[in-house]
């Protein structure tokens, strides 16, 4: 199972979030080292300090922009990415950052965590109104949208998501931690997306 990531979180966030996502990521991959898993991280860049972080792990590929697309590498990740996955036969793409690339095929299912809306109306206008229409095409578009507690599936269902794409995965009071329950969870909520 070819599992695709926006990774931007996973390679360049330090913090809770940024723990989170490397934590699941790495977790997933070597649980399920002989049930033919694989993610394949998509990331605009690697800070530094996460560059070896998945090196020694056989199941995880990461991917950066090449060429022009270095450039513009939001725009590689939000707009290009469809050839490649294509090419390298991705079955799923989970957005971690709760984000997915515009115009991503049907063959394909897709996944967006989304850990709070709150947080993201404190910033400046623009940033708010550019947010929300990546967050509205994502919710809307995605197979499944993954809540990290039932406060944020409130929300969710508040901003008119589809309550059957609702699934709540986290750990209440704790959204950044990551348990072997919630790693199982994850993994069969891969399986029935390629079952379908």
């Amino acid at each position: 199972m070819l599992v695709g990531y926006e990774a931007n979180n996973a390679m360049r966030n330090s913090g809770e979030l940024g723990d989170f996502c490397r934590t699941l990521i790495e977790r997933l991959a070597n649980r399920y080292i002989r049930q033919d898993y694989h993610a394949l991280l998509f990331s605009t860049r690697i800070k530094k300090t996460y560059s070896s972080y998945f090196s020694g792990n056989s199941n995880v590929s990461t991917y950066l922009p090449v060429g022009a697309s270095k450039m513009l590498p939001e725009a590689w990740l939000r707009y290009r990415l469809n050839p490649m996955l294509k090419t390298e036969k991705v079955k799923i793409f989970h957005g971690l950052n709760e984000e997915l690339p515009y115009h991503i095929g049907r063959e394909i299912k897709t996944v967006v965590t989304c850990y709070g809306l709150a947080e993201h109306h404190r910033t400046s206008l623009m940033d708010s109104l550019l947010w929300k229409k990546r967050m509205h095409y994502s919710f809307s578009s995605a197979d499944v949208v993954v809540a990290v507690s039932e406060e944020v599936r409130q929300q969710l269902l508040n901003e008119g998501v589809d309550d059957q794409k609702i699934r709540v995965i986290g750990v209440p009071d704790h959204p950044y931690e990551v348990t072997d329950e919630m790693v199982e969870q994850y993994y069969k909520l891969y399986l029935s997306l390629t079952e379908e």
